[in-house]
């Protein structure tokens, strides 16, 4: 926008992309209730898998140990009777033991990877990595396979990139045996580690590796978990939307106009990649890309109404174009409401619940309702 004759108008260069912008928000936020597959209410492969670092998974209750193997089996067979009672810190007290006075039992892998899952839904989260890390240096293949894709889930929830590259590049070193909707998984997984350390073009490379699996909607919905496909392509979208968050916009800039253009596009794109997260069909990440994309919409909205103006206008000025930008760019706010609103109707059609997402919709509703209302 430029003050043209004392009046603010939107560059020509601008509209086409702004148009799009609208016209694509509306028919794609519509999707967003409509797309995503009801969660199963029984258990089934798919949740299982969903939910790898959140569930509890007893192993090897009947394996005996050497050294003193009665002990050992003991004290792991307690361990175990604990763990599928849920009272971790029995089986905690249990399993410590036996790693602290028998360290050379063929049991202790089985056990370190036990005392990991009690770790983890402690939120002990170095304590876990440590676990996992000693669990997958066993040479059973599947039980370091399931310690290593453990300790990348830790990694995530403890905010910890790191332990999620170091878990993935083992698993991609010793050549551990994965299916495609592992090989989905690690990718994902790395992308998003990536895009935690802000990393948006490996991010980017990674979470393209995890979509180049699955590239279809029906390649995805064949998975055995649909998760790992959603969230690669929201990293997607969010790796176009910090780019587009990075271009500041100047009143008086000269590039003033080609800084709106190249924002308003980058934010299209960014939408068009939040819609093919939601098309996966995964609730979770569903809201999560219905988030970003009302926020992109009012962040957009920000960006051009409270951009800094040149220094010589007075209140007035800086009133009236304010005022003006605020006015032809409602729109956007309703965009980012009507996301929103249709985020938290998918969220109850859906089921979903303790969701971050969801959570931070509703309480961005409430307070860009009230300056739709107010006008502002």
């Amino acid at each position: 926008m430029r003050n043209i004759s004392g009046t603010f108008v939107v560059a020509v260069a601008s509209i086409p992309p702004m148009r799009l912008l609208l016209a694509i928000g509306l028919s794609g936020l519509l999707g967003c209730a409509s797309s995503v597959r009801p969660q199963p209410t029984t258990p089934d492969s798919r949740s299982h898998r969903s939910v790898r670092g959140e569930e509890f998974r007893v192993l090897g209750a009947s394996q005996s140990g050497a050294g003193d193997a009665f002990d050992a089996t003991l004290l792991f067979e307690r361990g175990i009777a604990h763990m599928r009672q849920q009272r971790c810190a029995e089986a905690l007290t249990e399993l410590d033991r036996l790693v602290r006075e028998f360290p050379t039992a063929s049991v202790v892998p089985l056990a370190q990877y036990n005392r990991g899952l009690c770790l983890q839904r402690a939120q002990r989260w170095p304590d876990a990595a440590a676990a996992m890390t000693a669990a997958a240096t066993t040479r059973d293949a599947d039980l370091a396979h399931d310690a290593l894709f453990r300790l990348a889930a830790v990694g995530a929830s403890g905010a910890s990139p790191a332990w999620v590259i170091e878990a993935t590049d083992a698993l991609q070193s010793r050549s551990l045996p994965m299916t495609i909707t592992d090989r989905v998984e690690l990718f994902a997984r790395r992308a998003s580690a990536r895009l935690a350390e802000n990393n948006l073009e490996e991010a980017e490379r990674e979470a393209q590796r995890a979509v180049a699996i699955a590239p279809t909607e029906d390649a995805v919905h064949a998975l055995d978990d649909d998760t790992y496909a959603a969230e690669a392509r929201v990293v997607l979208g969010e790796v176009t939307r910090r780019r587009a968050s990075a271009v500041t916009y100047r009143v008086e800039a000269p590039d003033a106009e080609a800084a709106i253009t190249r924002r308003v596009n980058l934010v299209t794109h960014a939408h068009l990649q939040f819609n093919d997260a939601i098309r996966a069909g995964n609730p979770d990440w569903a809201a999560a890309a219905g988030f970003r994309i009302g926020e992109m919409y009012r962040d957009l909205y920000d960006a051009i109404v409270e951009a800094p103006t040149p220094t010589e206008w007075d209140d007035d000025q800086r009133r009236v174009y304010r005022a003006r930008t605020a006015e032809r760019l409602r729109p956007l706010l309703q965009g980012a409401l009507r996301s929103w609103e249709l985020t938290l109707t998918m969220a109850r059609r859906t089921g979903i619940t303790n969701n971050e997402w969801v959570r931070r919709a509703s309480e961005a509703i409430d307070r860009l309702r009230a300056v739709v209302a107010g006008g502002a």
